[in-house]
């Protein structure tokens, strides 16, 4: 199914972010210090008997494992898994999330003490994440246990060996502050990102929308939208899946609307609540 797409996308990423970091856990190759220190030193300078490529390696790793860079990456990570699942089959959201997650768990595969248990901790709460949206939805508990799973994966790989005094719990506490801001950044963004998409060009493709054989073969009498200010406040019933798009009928009316939430399946009541132009926006009731 398209909308697995991301779980797929971002278990090759986790492969290929065990695969890197083997060979690093077999030889052991860890600077000394403490995170913060080893993030801003191997920026600064390479580490010392280290090949000119190993150098790079160094120096592009401890870029990405700086706190700002950090934010970033979990906060564009979490934004392209949010609207993979929102929007199924689009592709891109799913490159961008598994692209930014690679990217953190391999920077701090070099110096992590944790690191495959953290990647699988991570691609567990994916698993349970998925079977909170694809397979029982609404069931609470697998997407409460995936999220954390996920939550504890990322903080776990940052961890060069487990708190053992005050600046070692110091260095935790930045960093669990860091992810949090990142997931803050990303929740704040979507609902934002979500609402102005359909009016965005280029992105605007990622909306899904029914394959127009398949609206014309069912909904012949589709209307256009144009001409609908007395809708306002009208109840009708989704006709195709609204992610966050699709046909609504209202009477003996098919017109294309968009959801306020993130999902209303097939038959769900909804409402319009504004009329902007063309656009009609509904909520779910």
């Amino acid at each position: 199914m398209a909308s697995w797409a991301i779980i797929r996308s971002l278990a090759l990423a986790a492969a290929v972010s065990i695969l890197t970091a083997l060979p690093m856990l077999r030889a052991g190759e860890r600077p000394a210090g403490t995170k913060a220190a080893i993030a801003v030193e191997v920026v600064a300078k390479p580490a010392p008997g280290r090949a000119p490529a190993g150098q790079l390696l160094d120096r592009v790793a401890g870029f990405f494992r700086l706190p700002a860079v950090n934010v970033a990456l979990v906060a564009l990570g979490l934004i392209g898994l949010i609207f993979e699942i929102k929007f199924p089959g689009a592709t891109f959201p799913g490159f961008l999330a598994a692209t930014c997650f690679v990217l953190f768990f391999w920077a701090y595969s070099f110096v992590g003490e944790f690191t495959l248990l953290a990647i699988l901790l991570f691609l567990l709460g994916l698993v349970f994440l998925g079977l909170e949206v694809f397979v029982v939805p609404g069931l609470g508990f697998s997407g409460v246990a995936g999220a954390g799973l996920m939550f504890v994966g990322l903080l776990l790989v940052t961890l060069d060996h487990w708190p053992r005094d005050q600046e070692d719990w110091t260095d935790f506490g930045s960093t669990f502050g860091t992810l949090a801001i990142g997931i803050a950044v990303a929740f704040l963004a979507a609902p934002v990102l979500t609402w102005s998409l359909p009016n965005i060009p280029l992105l605007n493709r990622m909306v899904l929308k029914p394959p127009a054989s398949e609206a014309e073969s069912a909904h012949p009498a589709s209307l256009s939208n144009s001409g609908h200010v007395e809708l306002i406040g009208a109840i009708g019933v989704a006709a195709t899946p609204l992610r966050p798009s699709g046909k609504a009928q209202f009477g003996a009316q098919f017109l294309d609307v968009i959801a306020e939430g993130d999902y209303v399946a097939p038959g769900g009541r909804v409402q319009v609540v504004e009329i902007e132009g063309s656009r009609i926006v509904v909520k779910e009731v």
